[in-house]
């Protein structure tokens, strides 16, 4: 190991402990205690630490503060952060603009650097994202892969074989448990759809559509919660796998992607749904405005919950909306990962697969104004 390395590695510990034996160190790192008292002497002419009997502790913030970083290049952290974390996520707008958010709050409570990558939904960037951020020597990395599912993927072989914690964040880690130390942070959209499909039963909807982007990788835990509510409720809902619609975004065809919609709603009608439930709000707000236009009054004769809760409120009719808690797993992941790294625990950990359950925001597209909701129906985003 290079010496700078060694006396990051010190100033490190010491950032998170405040003191450090030097035999116990060296050990750890696996170099010689007399190597680690060097490094010391040198640190401490630097004004960065002060010796004791047995190795070190910190000294003051404001007079590190005045030195120069002992570490030179792309590895040097920022100026008193203990360790540097990659995030890689498909997008830095819409969804993961609140994931993101949810992780800078994060690194600074815990004092650690955060770096970004875009893979823009590229399976390509993504790995050359993946690999820089390795290269550059971070501690830990978040990554929301570009696909669903990371099993047999070249994304998969990259994380497997990365020596620093990670955390797969809004993506199931089912399928990689063999493959290596990974932890997963993602919200419960299984239970989101489940939470909306209780409100619109609880309102006296029975007949209730699901309508989302086809190969989203939120679609599999959508269909598989709104399958289960739907059953659940009995014989008087419509067999739930009839009731879900896919539709593919036409990207440089608004039309075609407008006549899908009204394929969709044309369908709804014919087949006597009285409320759907639309991922994304994009495609909620379109399905919303086409329902205006034919003079189909919402929610009096249709009613409408979005999912994503990202602009469902800026419609002529606001949308009742399915809020994911991105900020929260953003800022779950980013403590995870750092609690790894700062831990430093000898041998394997237990492993962490967290979810984080949705809200629903209740408005005009699913209660007409004035109308109150009951007090069961409140506490529908804690319903598991």
């Amino acid at each position: 190991m290079l010496s700078e390395n060694r006396k990051h590695l010190i100033l490190r510990e010491l950032a998170l402990k405040g003191s450090l034996n030097a035999s116990e160190f060296a050990a750890s790192i696996g170099t010689s205690g007399m190597t680690v008292r060097r490094d010391l002497a040198i640190l401490e002419k630097r004004g960065l630490v002060e010796r004791v009997h047995g190795g070190a502790v910190a000294v003051p913030e404001a007079s590190v503060a005045q030195q120069p970083s002992p570490v030179p290049g792309n590895r040097s952290p920022q100026r008193g952060a203990v360790a540097t974390i990659g995030m890689i996520v498909p997008s830095a707008s819409y969804y993961f603009s609140g994931v993101i958010r949810g992780a800078e709050t994060a690194a600074r409570e815990a004092g650690v650097r955060l770096i970004l990558g875009v893979s823009n939904n590229s399976s390509t960037e993504e790995q050359r994202q993946l690999r820089r951020m390795l290269d550059l020597g971070v501690d830990g990395i978040l990554v929301t892969p570009s696909e669903a599912s990371l099993s047999n993927t070249q994304t998969l072989e990259l994380l497997a074989a990365a020596a620093v914690p990670i955390v797969v964040v809004e993506r199931s880690i089912e399928d990689t448990l063999d493959r290596g130390n990974f932890e997963c942070v993602r919200s419960d959209h299984a239970q989101g759809a489940r939470i909306a499909v209780a409100h619109l039963q609880e309102l006296g909807h029975q007949r209730i559509a699901l309508c989302l982007r086809e190969n989203s990788p939120t679609a599999p835990p959508l269909i598989e919660g709104f399958g289960q509510a739907m059953e659940k409720a009995g014989p008087r809902t419509h067999l739930a796998s009839n009731m879900v619609r896919t539709m593919s975004r036409a990207r440089n065809d608004p039309q075609a992607h407008h006549e899908l919609v009204a394929d969709i709603l044309d369908w709804c009608l014919r087949e006597k749904v009285t409320a759907a439930i639309v991922h994304t709000d994009e495609d909620a707000l379109q399905f919303a405005s086409m329902c205006q236009e034919r003079a189909i009054q919402v929610p009096e004769d249709f009613a409408i919950i979005a999912y994503d809760d990202e602009i469902a409120a800026l419609g002529t009719t606001p949308l009742t909306a399915v809020a994911p808690p991105k900020f929260d797993v953003g800022h779950q992941a980013l403590t995870m990962c750092a609690n790894r790294v700062i831990s430093r625990r000898p041998g394997p950990a237990a492993r962490q697969r967290v979810n984080l359950s949705p809200t629903l925001v209740v408005r005009n597209s699913t209660l007409p104004e004035g109308r109150e909701l009951e007090p069961a129906l409140r506490s529908q985003d804690s319903r598991s």
